[in-house]
């Protein structure tokens, strides 16, 4: 009943509200600014599927390329949006009095719901939005995704922007073009999936796609891969800086099946809560720590010819290969985990403490497994043991039945690199109590799958219906994932705190005049660097900072991802120093390149490094 009288006094709102917000639509330029309650339609609350669609000329050519919302209200889909057009959705940036401008599903004359937000064909700009997946009348989830994207070759960039996707069957995103590439800064990912689910709620999943770069960019209550670049999946280049990552169901980065990896300054925390389950008889055969762990790299990167499959001549990804030997080998893979922290909080550790006997025998997740970590430390072709042990096992009475020996011979994997791993408290300020809910959630899970009964809410969620649809209440902000521990706060490149920087607003300030203004300095650099494009995207020049500790001849070439030279834009011998390099977006004739994504790479001397640039038209 409370729902119905919440529903009923929006409506009556919105009868009351239209005469005066109708006049909030308006053509300025390039841009429609589209009012909560749209000119072009009479349904309520804006139905802005239709504001979009009917922005056309009687020729059928598009009227505007940018649409742009009214902070603080609320918009609803009637239809989903079928964008085969660039689709541009903007707002100014909220403040402490105006949340972002809302997007959810309505409610059609039949009583349905769409299923989707919308259906890419084309470029797509998502910024400083608040996209939720619960309708107009608290039903959810709209699908078991949210967006599709078709076609390919295309850029997805979201910024400013939360997306939240509670009660979901499965994912977000969805992408079945392919060689499309997402940019995702700023974002706050929220309350995807159900926490009482063991398997839904994941953000990136079947992407088969070129690039995925996220930074300053946090993942807070969800159900599993926030991050995957699985083999079945696959991302051929992935960058994720300064991320938070706060309670998951399962394991937050799959990072199985990509040929350029970067993860740096991220923080980590109650990843893959529900853990694992390793018979007692096992662990004795198997080196610790044992379970999935949170870095979960194995897969793909433990077979070369899987490897090739994806992203060699014919494979999954077309064709990616440097050398031009006909194969993708493992040296020319890269793998980085650089000034990452991660914790687990007292609730999850405790339930993995009481349910570490029969049935359940959960152990702790680590960082890295036993295999993944012997990954990172033979310089020499390894051999690595696994046994399977099969275990008669009555209420805690067990004995071992038999046992197999599988040996792996592996040659040395030269790609990958670890450095400064840190298992510290962040001592966060405010998770809101997410992190006792989450362990009531998984202690249920394991309950039920022992033939007990749940102890808690079966109904369990991050919050209820009404909080979904009465957003005032839940802005600003809930919760405060800023920290406290000093350590961390100075870990990152540069000395910044680790994790997203929009908790840390004054910091991140800093940042961005470090990360631009740092090679600049007039002192002889210790070591080579190679910095971030930027921009980045960019259109028309991106600018490449370099640092050299000695005199050396330096080349600095632009590939596209085919591995196809398309412009050297350095070459010559230099003495020690700090340098910028200019890249204009034209290949080595003077001509303009097709909008996409670019690898720079860098040699000098014994140094070389490659990077990612996406030039848009």
């Amino acid at each position: 009943m409370k729902q119905t009288l919440q529903l009923l006094t929006v409506g009556i709102v919105i009868l009351i509200m239209s005469a005066s917000v109708s006049a909030q639509t308006q053509s300025v330029g390039d841009t429609l600014i589209i009012g909560p309650i749209s000119e072009i339609t009479d349904l309520p609350m804006g139905a802005l599927n239709e504001a979009i669609e009917g922005d056309t000329t009687a020729a059928g050519e598009r009227i505007h390329s940018v649409y742009k919302l009214h902070r603080g209200t609320q918009y609803i889909l009637t239809e989903i949006i079928d964008a085969d057009f660039p689709l541009v959705i903007v707002a100014d940036p909220p403040d402490d009095e105006n949340h972002p401008p809302i997007i959810r599903g309505g409610v059609r004359e039949d009583g349905s719901t769409v299923n989707l937000w919308w259906r890419l064909f084309d470029h797509a700009t998502f910024e400083n939005l608040w996209l939720t997946g619960i309708n107009l009348d608290g039903t959810g989830p709209i699908s078991w995704i949210a967006q599709e994207k078709h076609g390919s070759g295309h850029t997805i960039t979201f910024k400013g922007t939360i997306v939240e996707f509670p009660f979901t069957w499965w994912a977000v995103f969805a992408d079945w073009g392919g060689q499309n590439n997402y940019i995702i800064e700023d974002c706050l990912f929220m309350n995807i999936g159900t926490p009482g689910a063991e398997w839904n709620g994941a953000v990136f999943h079947h992407m088969r796609i070129d690039s995925l770069i996220v930074r300053h960019t946090t993942f807070y209550n969800f159900g599993t891969y926030a991050i995957n670049t699985s083999e079945q999946e696959g991302v051929f280049y992935t960058e994720v800086e300064h991320c938070t990552f706060v309670n998951s169901m399962q394991t937050a980065i799959h990072g199985a099946g990509g040929v350029i990896q970067k993860y740096s300054n991220n923080l980590i925390v109650n990843p893959q809560a529900i853990s694992n389950t390793v018979h007692p008889l096992s662990r004795e055969f198997n080196p610790a720590p044992w379970g999935t762990g949170i870095m979960d790299v194995g897969m793909a990167f433990r077979d070369p010819v899987m490897i090739d499959s994806l992203y060699g001549p014919g494979g999954v990804y077309g064709e990616w290969d440097p050398k031009g030997t006909g194969e993708l080998t493992p040296e020319e893979l890269v793998l980085e985990l650089r000034n990452n922290a991660w914790w687990y909080t007292d609730p999850v550790v405790e339930y993995w403490g009481d349910f570490d006997v029969w049935p359940s025998y959960v152990v702790p997740q680590p960082w890295m497994n036993a295999h993944h970590l012997a990954m990172f430390e033979h310089d020499a072709p390894w051999t690595w043991e696994s046994w399977e042990v099969e275990v008669e096992d009555t209420l805690g009475d067990y004995t071992l039945l038999d046992t197999t020996l599988t040996v792996y011979e592996w040659e040395p994997f030269e790609f990958l690199v670890e450095e400064n791993t840190m298992n510290v408290d962040p001592g966060i300020v405010d998770m809101n109590g997410t992190d006792a809910l989450l362990a009531e959630a998984v202690v249920d899970i394991r309950r039920v799958a022992a033939g007990q009964d749940p102890v808690h809410d079966p109904a369990l969620n991050w919050h209820g219906v009404d909080d979904y649809l009465d957003f005032a209440n839940r802005w600003p902000l809930d919760f405060d994932l800023s920290y406290t521990n000093p350590e961390l706060l100075t870990a990152s490149t540069h000395g910044f705190p680790v994790g997203d920087l929009n908790w840390f607003p004054d910091k991140y300030e800093q940042w961005l005049i470090v990360s631009v203004d740092e090679p600049g300095s007039d002192l002889i650099p210790e070591d080579f660097y190679l910095s971030h494009a930027y921009p980045n995207p960019f259109n028309p020049e991106t600018n490449i900072d370099f640092r050299i500790p000695h005199t050396s001849d330096v080349r600095i070439t632009i590939y596209n991802v085919l591995g196809q030279q398309v412009s050297v834009i350095m070459d010559q011998e230099l003495h020690a120093g700090s340098y910028t390099v200019t890249w204009n977006g034209t290949n080595d004739r003077g001509f303009q390149v097709p909008s996409g994504v670019y690898l720079y790479r860098i040699e000098a001397g014994h140094f070389n490094e490659t990077k990612k640039v996406v030039f848009l038209k």
